[in-house]
């Protein structure tokens, strides 16, 4: 009877794991702790999930870099990992030493993965498989083209700004949407994407006129992705970016059954890689490339947010950092990475909480503030 209630007690707290888990104390059990391992056990608390894994693990044993000190800032209980890059190469770094965080540690990027899925987009663009992100994503995917998203642009899906999931979904209605993508709770074993979209029985607006930061956007994203090229978004990524930039050469992402990434987070790499991943778009804007054109469109092209005096791009937002738009993934909690080209730094946060004794991070103007002081 005490095994059968315990159990009970698991399946419960893990209930709304595919949803954004508040507080700092639940964020690491359920969006930071699993992660470590599941590569290997397939298992979300009680629940069998499906993950690709690429890659294999190298031990680097990098300590704390002190060159420049920030210390002032981001020694907090609830930072697991902080890095600077400067002139590439890493001018501070600081790791949760009490949480057992390292350089070798990998951790969940919650919404950060949604800039590698934008980047498997753009090169798929590059490559020509793409031949315009005006055009439809039916155009793309027979599995969307029964879907409200058929005749969505591409560029309006990247943008978060397709008017397809309604503005007033509530709560319930993402944790449904989350848990039948990610085969959670009563859709354990039964993890289907194009079945997650399935619940959203038309366009409840105008495509292109109000941005909604949702799950659903992401989503038809990567269902068309996989139905264009045969392969996971996860793939993508890794093939055509992650092995350009890695250090530690191992990652892993959640998938559906039929091994579609599940790419509105779920992207799991160590934290010098989250920095790496910064470092790389930085790279291909400030070099110009067809991928560097992508990202700096994305910003060029931003689209207005309830964020006060922040844009969202192609699957980022864009934060001003003394003056200037500036590529920046997010996530919750505490998550961030500000790609910084005009003066060539990045700016890699990864915590449980964002109301750091400094400041709340997430407060008007707190990490372009952080990120100004880095000169």
């Amino acid at each position: 009877m005490f095994k059968f209630l315990i159990s009970i007690v698991i399946i419960i707290s893990y209930s709304f794991v595919s949803s954004a888990d508040h507080g700092p104390k639940k964020m690491w059990k359920r969006q930071i702790v699993p992660y470590f391992d599941v590569h290997e056990t397939k298992m979300m608390g009680p629940f069998k999930i499906n993950v690709h894994a690429y890659g294999e693990k190298k031990n680097l044993n990098a300590g704390n870099v002190k060159k420049e000190n920030f210390d002032n800032i981001f020694k907090d209980k609830f930072n697991l990992a902080t890095l600077i890059r400067k002139n590439n190469e890493f001018v501070y770094t600081r790791f949760n030493k009490k949480r057992n965080i390292d350089s070798n540690t990998i951790l969940h990027g919650m919404s950060m993965s949604k800039t590698a899925l934008a980047t498997s987009i753009g090169v798929l663009l590059c490559n020509g498989s793409i031949k315009s992100l005006d055009d439809e994503l039916g155009k793309y995917s027979p599995s969307l083209a029964q879907t409200p998203f058929s005749k969505i642009s591409i560029k309006n899906t990247l943008q978060m700004n397709s008017g397809v999931e309604p503005v007033q979904s509530d709560y319930k209605f993402r944790r449904k949407l989350n848990q039948m993508a990610m085969g959670m709770r009563k859709y354990e074993g039964k993890a289907d994407m194009v079945k997650a979209l399935s619940i959203l029985k038309g366009n409840d607006r105008e495509q292109g006129i109000k941005h909604f930061y949702n799950s659903s956007d992401p989503f038809a994203l990567s269902i068309m992705i996989s139905d264009l090229t045969n392969k996971p978004a996860s793939e993508i990524f890794y093939e055509n970016a992650f092995k350009k930039f890695t250090t530690n050469n191992f990652m892993h992402w959640v998938s559906d059954k039929k091994g579609i990434t599940v790419a509105q987070a779920r992207l799991t790499m160590t934290a010098v890689d989250w920095a790496n991943f910064g470092q790389f778009v930085h790279d291909e804007m400030i070099n110009n490339t067809c991928l560097g054109k992508f990202y700096n469109e994305g910003i060029q092209n931003a689209v207005e947010t309830k964020r006060d005096g922040v844009k969202y791009g192609y699957q980022f937002w864009v934060y001003k950092v003394n003056g200037v738009p500036t590529l920046t993934m997010t996530g919750h909690g505490g998550f961030f990475n500000v790609v910084n080209t005009s003066n060539n730094t990045i700016l890699t946060v990864l915590s449980v909480d964002s109301k750091y004794k400094y400041g709340n991070l997430f407060s008007k103007g707190m990490i372009s503030k952080i990120a100004n002081e880095i000169k």
